[in-house]
């Protein structure tokens, strides 16, 4: 994870570094606010899968 955190914090900064400052996904309505939305859905969901599966394996049958 604290690679995949260096990596898309580089790919930020080199790819569009104005959203350190600009935050548009705080602004209402604005198109940045339901992507941002739809990529925090799609976290949730990969670590409630993540957890499922950590789950699953640890379970005695």
């Amino acid at each position: 994870m604290e690679g995949r955190e260096a990596e898309l914090s580089r790919w930020l900064r080199d790819n569009a570094p104005e959203c350190f400052e600009e935050q548009k996904h705080l602004d209402a309505g604005s198109s940045e606010r339901a992507y941002w939305h739809h990529g925090y859905l799609m976290a949730i969901r990969d670590v409630l899968a993540l957890l499922d599966r950590s789950s699953a394996s640890t379970k005695v049958h």
